[in-house]
């Protein structure tokens, strides 16, 4: 009972191990992104950035 693995599966894995560098830069420059984007509603207080969900403080609707 030797499985091998589904062809889509083996793509991706390959997909990502190509690309793994790319991916790990994107990530990390959306997060600087974000960071820098929720520093600058915080200092100048924008309120349209600071009304994004992903900046809205909990329990605030």
């Amino acid at each position: 009972m030797n499985e091998t693995p589904a062809p889509a599966d083996s793509g991706l894995k390959s997909l990502a191990q190509k690309y793994k560098g790319q991916i790990g830069i994107g990530l990390l420059v959306l997060y600087v992104f974000l960071l820098g984007l929720g520093t600058i509603g915080e200092i100048w207080e924008v309120e349209w950035i600071l009304d994004l969900p992903l900046f809205r403080p909990p329990g605030k609707s």
